[in-house]
């Protein structure tokens, strides 16, 4: 490969990965803290549930799957070598650590519901960009890079909403967070 292609997929790398940073820290607050101000529990908020699909919100088990969508992409885009089990359980474990910080902080309720909802949206974003990946072939990486701009940009949306309006407003449905 000649250098400035190299250089130029180094450069699209590493944009990736910093968008995948910013979801992150997207994810983190939305999770952990609701998308309002950090806080830690005094205890009261601390509750586990082991009952699948047990007082879970219709809205609730589709912001899970959404929220991490963009996780299961931005791990494949990041290491797109890695073997698909392997990607399937980043984004597990990235949930599993999310739910046990908020038990141990006392800062909301770990659910198993919410880390079947979270994985299952870290596959349909692995199988995105699976997909993506397959029908591009040698463009892919342009398409990846444009829809990591994409999921960048709807994050950023989320997060101004979230801090403006409290709510998440698409079409229709409005979430509220607190």
């Amino acid at each position: 490969m000649n250098k400035p292609a190299e250089a130029k997929n180094d450069i699209i790398t590493r944009l990736i990965f910093g968008m995948g940073i910013g979801y992150l820290l997207f994810l983190i607050w939305a999770i952990l803290w609701k998308c309002g101000l950090p806080f830690w529990g005094d205890g009261t908020l601390r509750a586990l549930n082991l009952l699948p699909l047990n007082g879970n919100a219709r809205w609730e088990l589709q912001f899970n799957i959404a929220v991490f969508v963009p996780l299961g992409f931005y791990i494949s885009a990041i290491k797109p070598n890695w073997p698909l089990l392997k990607r399937v359980l980043a984004a597990l474990l990235t949930s599993f650590l999310l739910e046990a910080v908020q038990f141990a902080l006392a800062i909301g309720r770990s659910d198993i519901t919410d880390l079947l909802m979270n994985t299952l949206g870290g596959i349909v974003g692995i199988t995105a960009f699976c997909a993506l990946a397959k029908l591009l072939g040698k463009h892919a990486r342009k398409a990846i890079f444009v829809v990591c701009v994409l999921l960048t940009l709807l994050t950023l949306y989320m997060t101004v909403s979230f801090i403006r309006f409290g709510q998440l407003n698409i079409g229709f449905m409005i979430i509220k967070m607190s």
